[in-house]
């Protein structure tokens, strides 16, 4: 596990070059990083503030988000600014309403695609083009339903984890996203891979957690606690291994609700280990774009307050419209949608994420 470690303190944006080659001559900071096994900007790790992502993947539903405010449920940081998650999201069943609260919440809201149609395999496939429409897409459909920045709209997951290699990148490039997370450690692990190299986009490793002798990147895709203590085991053990060692960002990826709604214990046993966060004053739980502005930017614990900081955000309007479509009106069958602003003519998908008649 400590090999893991190592490899994921500085999260790359000299993109799937290998490391041999990574060098402080062909990637320069701020806007890139080699992988290291130290602390950015030569801070000890008494002076590293632990930073903790917690992302999930999906549609923001009214269960799922009942689930994320209780887990958020004012809970803050050492200085005093709310705990933030992110949220890969995509747009069938997604609530904007919802999602605008998440956002004006403070919580990260970034791209998973416009679809997120199976089978997984056909992602393996997909042209710049088609992937433009989805990461693209589902960021002009979230700022338009959901009625927050576009600007704020800065990270993407690839669905299912597998990207048409360089396509992807080339189709996140063009449309200015600032990060990727697909990949397992520090290694794309789900060919195709990208072989050119893509200066501005971050990758954040999903770096695999243990339990019972399996191993995985999203958390629900380990051997699954049984029992409220076990779920808080399992998640503060693989903490502790970040924590005690070389204090890399430590991530939980889940498949956006699934996993609480199978057994409540394990929603408990999530709470119970944020408690257990909560009482480290050297512990930051923030999304993961605020993290990566961190790494390339990297302040000592002493300043990471202000850093951190969160000014108030100019809120926008949401009328929580309830939207109904079938026949012409819907390329994809009968759906519902909730959105902040007024229904569009036609249920969007790709090609038409803004529903235009």
């Amino acid at each position: 596990m400590q090999r893991i470690l190592v490899v994921i303190f500085f999260l790359a944006v000299f993109l799937h070059q290998s490391q041999a080659q990574c060098t402080t001559a062909n990637c320069v900071e701020p806007a890139c990083k080699c992988m290291n096994p130290s602390p950015p900007g030569g801070l000890s790790l008494a002076n590293t503030p632990q930073l903790v992502f917690l992302a999930f993947d999906g549609a923001i539903t009214t269960t799922n988000y009942n689930n994320y405010t209780f887990l958020l449920n004012n809970r803050i940081n050492p200085n005093g600014c709310p705990i933030g998650m992110t949220f890969f999201i995509f747009h069938e069943y997604n609530d904007y309403s919802l999602t605008h609260s998440l956002y004006f919440k403070e919580q990260e809201i970034s791209t998973h695609s416009m679809s997120h149609l199976t089978p997984a395999a056909n992602w393996a496939n997909k042209s710049v083009a088609e992937w433009t429409d989805e990461i693209g897409g589902i960021q002009e459909a979230l700022a338009e339903f959901a009625n927050i920045p576009v600007a704020g709209i800065r990270g993407a997951r690839a669905p299912f984890l597998q990207s048409s290699g360089d396509a992807t990148f080339t189709a996140m490039k063009n449309l200015g996203m600032f990060y990727d997370c697909s990949f397992p450690t520090s290694e794309c692990a789900i060919p195709p891979c990208p072989k050119n190299k893509y200066p501005g986009i971050w990758t954040v490793p999903m770096v695999a957690l243990n339990r019972n002798d399996t191993v995985c990147s999203m958390a629900d895709a380990c051997d699954k606690p049984n029992t409220l203590d076990e779920t808080y085991q399992y998640l503060l053990d693989n903490f502790q291994r970040h924590y005690t060692t070389s204090k890399a960002p430590f991530g939980i990826y889940l498949t956006a609700n699934a996993w609480f709604q199978e057994a409540d214990y394990r929603l408990q046993g999530y709470k119970k280990f944020l408690d257990t966060l909560s009482t480290k004053d050297d512990v930051y739980i923030v999304p993961i774009a605020r993290g990566l502005d961190w790494m390339k930017n990297p302040k000592p614990l002493a300043e990471v307050g202000n850093f951190f900081s969160c000014p108030p955000l100019t809120q926008t309007s949401c009328g929580n419209y309830t939207c109904s479509y079938e026949g012409d009106a819907s390329p994809v069958g009968p759906r519902n949608m909730k959105s902040c602003v007024t229904c569009p003519d036609v249920y969007p998908w790709t090609g038409n994420p803004l529903g235009l008649p």
